[in-house]
């Protein structure tokens, strides 16, 4: 209902302020609008001057809207303020290249507005605050318009009613970093939208924009696809954490049918769901983010909000942690991959509702205080998983696997044992039926290909040295009496060729099966150590760069040889 307010409200604004700018070009300059002139005059006030009809500059504070029509041109406030009572502040149609700087702009409808295929302009520095309904507006109101290109960087962007910026309909390719955009005044309603990317309007950037307090969706996409959302830091964006509307919820990142967008290395911090997607949203990756202390960490689909499935997405890499309900939330959606996340302190670290055909590979779930997965759907894949400390593991209804038949998950309630030395607990635990005998850890090399760490010792670190082909792990006592120590490691072979020769602090381990499996592309080995700090260095028995070189000796060698023989039987033959 808000939104349909808003809807109404810009439409109708955007159409008063364009027939009105259009009836002011006709009447002149009577009315009071300020005018950059095509041919590079100023009309309406003598506080812009320009000695070159290309750098404009204010000498004092305007009042009134100031039309730009010529492009390839500079405006500098130099800290001067431009107010209005309502209409534009800058209005750009058809123009390209120009920017805008330095200036204060304040009390307008729109602070600036970029409409009818502007182009290649940039806007940095300003200060625009207590506009009436946009901050920045690059493209016209639900309607079409190839504004693209732009640059929004580096402004001050606070107490603007509705929209921080606006992005519209099939704009694309607009770049919107280092911006802050706040809410500051207190008792008031919040705005609505830190930055709203409109439908069809994609391969935007945004990045390293600080979006804090109150905004109702601090970025905003509906049908919105192509777009990258990076680093940026998105906090306090919730007003009564224990309430929940669904139409008037206080989101981070909320994308609606909108796919093919990266989110990564954004601070998502104490807003109502950190990043909600719903409604038909595929291909999506979202990795590399902080996602702390929100009612909800991530979530597709849910909640009230019905629709088509969210299928295809990546949810990789992200650090989420003490998110109220739910670390993850995935509801009727197939063919997701949720790997390599550390959830905890969530009520549930993941919760999957009528899904099926997803992959939950390699999270470390831990200290989750109801469940570490609570699973309604068939057909899921569950393996590599460390869940650790969790109130209760997992509650599941339908059929799942919960190992890729070589290995399982790490649990730390496991009480098994694993008598023949391979790294797998000698029994199942439910339908696990390769329990891990120590937490997962999965390293990438330099090759871009990951080398796959089972063990009971804490891995202080890990090295990988593609110029001669050498592991070096350093690990350390679990626990303060921990005696024994091992490693199962899968090594790809592009990474070191077989066969191997390990080390721990110089000498040979205690016990070691160097042959423990082969799938064809990857070797699994696994050793034993008496425990406290060590140096495990693993190289090939005889690693590659050393062939040529005693190759080449032995040659040499066998040269000199041969000639001293030749030389000793011309002597002989001489006598």
């Amino acid at each position: 209902m808000r939104k349909n307010i808003v809807y109404s409200l810009v439409l109708v604004f955007v159409l008063i302020g364009v027939f009105g700018l259009a009836f002011r070009a006709q009447q002149a300059e009577a009315s009071g609008t300020i005018y950059i002139k095509a041919d590079g005059s100023v009309g309406g006030t003598t506080y812009i001057v320009s000695d070159d009809n290309v750098t404009y500059t204010f000498t004092a504070d305007i009042t009134d809207t100031i039309v730009v029509q010529r492009s390839n041109i500079i405006i500098d406030g130099k800290g001067h303020t431009l107010q209005g009572l309502g209409g534009e502040g800058f209005y750009l149609a058809v123009i390209n290249n120009v920017t805008i700087r330095n200036t204060n702009i304040k009390g307008f409808g729109v602070g600036i507005q970029i409409i009818f295929g502007s182009y290649h302009n940039t806007i940095s520095g300003n200060n625009i605050t207590t506009n009436g309904i946009i901050g920045i507006q690059v493209g016209l109101w639900d309607m079409d318009d190839s504004s693209n290109n732009n640059i929004i960087s580096g402004n001050n962007i606070t107490a603007n009613d509705y929209y921080g910026i606006y992005v519209g309909p099939s704009t694309s390719h607009n770049t919107i970093s280092g911006n802050n955009i706040m809410e500051p005044r207190e008792g008031l309603d919040p705005i609505p939208y830190g930055i709203f990317l409109e439908e069809n309007s994609g391969n935007n950037i945004i990045s390293g924009n600080n979006i804090v307090g109150l905004c109702l969706k601090g970025i905003c996409g509906e049908g919105s696809s192509y777009n990258t959302i990076s680093g940026n830091n998105i906090t306090n964006n919730v007003s009564d954490p224990s309430h929940y509307d669904p139409y008037n919820s206080l989101d981070g990142i909320h994308l609606v049918s909108s796919s093919y967008n990266t989110i990564s290395l954004n601070n998502i911090t104490a807003n109502h769901f950190g990043i909600w997607i719903p409604l038909g949203s595929h291909y999506n990756t979202i990795s590399g983010n902080k996602i702390t202390d929100n009612s909800y960490g991530i979530l597709f689909n849910g909640y009230y909000i019905s629709g088509g499935p969210s299928n295809n997405n990546i949810i990789f890499g992200n650090n989420i942690t003490a998110n109220y309900w739910n670390g993850i939330y995935l509801d009727e959606s197939s063919n997701n991959t949720i790997s390599g996340n550390n959830i905890r302190g969530s009520c549930s670290g993941i919760e999957l509702v009528t899904v099926s055909n997803n992959s939950i590979v390699g999270n470390n779930i831990t200290n989750n205080w109801m469940y570490g997965i609570s699973l309604g759907g068939s057909n899921n894949v569950f393996y590599h998983n460390n869940f650790v400390d969790n109130t209760q593991q997992v509650s599941q209804s339908g059929y799942n696997s919960w190992d890729n038949d070589i290995e399982g998950n790490y649990w730390s309630d496991y009480t098994g044992v694993d008598s023949n030395h391979d790294g797998i607990g000698d029994s199942a635990l439910g339908a696990d039926h390769y329990p891990l005998m120590g937490p997962f850890h999965s390293f990438n090399t330099t090759l871009g290909k990951y080398v796959n760490v089972i063990s009971n010792s804490t891995i202080e670190s890990f090295q990988h040295f593609e110029s001669n082909s050498t592991i070096i792990i350093h690990v350390s006592n679990m626990t303060a009496n921990q005696t024994h120590g091992f490693c199962r490691i899968s090594i790809p072979y592009q990474v070191m060729s077989e066969p191997f020769n390990v080390t721990i602090d110089g000498v040979n381990p205690t016990y070691w099966n160097y042959t423990l499996y082969d799938n064809g592309t990857h070797r699994w080995i696994y050793f034993e150590y008496e425990h406290t700090t060590r140096e495990i260095v693993i190289i090939p028995e005889f690693p590659y760069f050393l062939i040529l070189p005693l190759f080449m000796i032995v040659t040499l060698m066998a040269v000199i040889v041969y000639r001293r023989q030749l030389k000793k039987g011309n002597i002989v033959h001489q006598e």
